[in-house]
């Protein structure tokens, strides 16, 4: 009798534990839509053009210029690899003897015993440079990355086998991309006559990487003609973000141009042309090393710029004070930025 009315009772219990109130509502025809990233070459898509610089002698320079239109839905981040250097033809083992006596800087005669090379991309100096334009006409952004007065060679740039990165086209805009190729005035007649071909790729991809997170690289750049030629060094930083969430949430590391110095980290764009939102601050080590991280209620962010500021320059926004000398002490974008916030 007593095992009875236990059991009893806790069947009570349980009627009352799941019989309390309760509502669901229900969410129907919820949808995830994959975007797309799709770019042209000249309108070529795909892109099957080549160029040719015939009858280049040395101290004399080629042009390939060229504009990459972005079709897709989203923004893209672009580079730039050339690749599968080949040399053919030119002289090889001429004898100076037979030609009176002819010196090696005749160009119809090498000396005797010179062999042709197979390296004429490291006798070609190369420079690049890029705008970015929103829309037909409309030019929001641009950047010098290979200056001439630096003679990188094609060996030097892309012997390695890594892209350069040209930087971010915004949905409906194109960039235009402007490269000379220079040919050493000292290049020597044993080059007379090769022939260099490359294949060129440009690639597209989208803001965010496998980690979840966009990145931008931040450069120490120098004013001169055209503007802002990064400079080839060791000093740089990479600004990593979120490209959607309630708030930008970010994390930048690198190596500023002042050490032991207080910088402030800022993005955005005021429509003219400076950023216009503190996201963080941060003080370099002796090596000039910082790291800022954390999240900011910057509200969305279209073509935007990021800077790393000596905390000097800012002041609830940009302090020009001292410009252009304070150019080098700055981090600039070398690519613009977009976020989304939902």
């Amino acid at each position: 009798m007593s095992l009875s009315i236990i059991v009893a009772v806790g069947a009570i219990v349980v009627g009352a534990t799941i019989s309390q109130f309760s509502d669901v509502e229900k969410s129907t025809g919820n949808t995830f839509t994959a975007g797309t990233i799709d770019i042209a070459i000249d309108g070529d898509n795909p892109w099957t053009d080549h160029y040719d610089i015939p009858d280049l002698k040395p101290g004399e320079t080629g042009y390939i210029n060229f504009n990459i239109q972005n079709f897709g839905e989203n923004p893209v981040n672009v580079s730039k690899l050339l690749s599968n250097f080949q040399n053919t033809g030119g002289v090889q083992d001429y004898d100076c003897s037979s030609l009176g006596g002819k010196t090696s800087s005749e160009p119809e005669c090498v000396a005797e015993g010179t062999t042709r090379k197979d390296d004429v991309q490291s006798k070609i100096e190369y420079d690049l440079y890029v705008e970015v334009y929103k829309n037909a006409d409309d030019k929001i952004w641009w950047q010098e990355i290979f200056n001439p007065d630096e003679k990188k060679t094609l060996t030097q740039v892309y012997g390695g086998g890594t892209p350069v990165a040209l930087g971010m086209i915004p949905v409906g805009g194109h960039m235009l991309v402007k490269q000379s190729y220079h040919f050493v005035y000292n290049a020597g007649n044993e080059y007379q006559g090769d022939t260099l071909s490359f294949d060129m790729t440009i690639n597209g991809e989208q803001l965010t990487g496998a980690d979840g997170y966009a990145s931008v690289v931040l450069e120490n750049k120098r004013i001169g003609e055209p503007d802002w030629d990064i400079v080839q060094d060791d000093i740089f930083g990479t600004l990593k973000y979120k490209t959607q969430g309630p708030e930008f949430v970010y994390a930048f590391t690198g190596k500023a141009p002042l050490a032991s110095h207080n910088y402030v980290l800022a993005v955005g764009y005021n429509s003219s042309t400076d950023v216009d939102t503190q996201i963080g601050t941060g003080t370099t080590d002796v090596s000039g090393n910082i790291t800022i991280n954390g999240s900011f209620d910057t509200h969305s962010l279209t073509n935007a710029k990021a800077w790393l500021v000596p905390e000097e320059n800012w002041s609830s926004g940009m302090n020009w004070s001292g410009f252009p000398g304070i150019v080098p002490k700055f981090l600039w974008e070398t690519g613009l930025i977009t976020y989304v916030e939902n």
